[in-house]
């Protein structure tokens, strides 16, 4: 008897482990998008030096009436880029809010980071067409898949992303719900947060956030 109670003890533990990483993930996420500072639209171009590619349309469902899109849905293009102007970040905590409009060719947005150049950078990009959601390196404009997963992502619809980036780690959360987490070394450094749109998308992007993770202590 007392050897049924055990097993049935330990089989009601590992059922709960997946419960309680779940509940600690989406409290993870919570945090990054609540504690972090946010950045205006006119800081990631949709000011008076917006490029051709972007600007500020009105959405009711936008947390402040209204989003930065990207707005030339061609294909053929480079990868669409708003760069924030803001200051650079290595570790740190970003989150934004991305609507992929239906009836376009491409249905994909996302947030590149430690941007060195606008041909390298790491980029965590959604797509709705395809329900993927990636971690790519960029180099000299060529993509590099590090991680690819299969998400639950509709068009006209807003999402949450947000990326907790910790040295080589980067911890990647949609709507609540942590996807998957990337490693890379390639960019080591600080470099500029940017919001990207596939070419042949017209994507909208809302309430973009940053907190950078101080330093540690150094004990001499």
């Amino acid at each position: 008897m007392r050897i049924i109670i055990l097993v049935v003890a330990i089989f009601a533990l590992l059922m709960r482990w997946p419960v309680t990483g779940h509940a600690q993930d989406s409290q993870t996420a919570a945090q990054i998008v609540a504690d972090g500072t946010e950045i205006s639209l006119a800081d990631c171009g949709g000011g008076d030096a917006a490029s051709r590619d972007w600007g500020i349309v009105a959405d009711k469902a936008a947390s402040s009436g209204t989003a930065i899109e990207h707005i030339r849905a061609t294909s053929g293009e480079e990868d669409a880029l708003a760069i924030c102007r803001s200051a650079a970040l290595k570790n740190g905590d970003l989150s934004l809010r991305f609507k992929a409009m239906a009836g376009a060719s491409r249905q994909s947005g996302g947030l590149a980071l430690r941007m060195v150049t606008p041909k390298d950078y790491y980029l965590v990009e959604v797509d709705a067409l395809r329900n993927r959601a990636l971690f790519l390196l960029v180099r000299n404009g060529l993509e590099e898949e590090i991680v690819g997963v299969d998400v639950d992502v509709a068009a006209d619809v807003w999402h949450t992303l947000a990326v907790r980036a910790q040295d080589d780690r980067f911890a990647v959360y949609l709507d609540g719900d942590w996807i998957f987490t990337a490693y890379d070394k390639t960019f080591p450094h600080a470099g500029r947060t940017a919001l990207w749109a596939e070419p042949g998308s017209v994507t909208r992007f809302d309430r973009i956030t940053r907190v950078p993770t101080p330093k540690p202590l150094s004990w001499q």
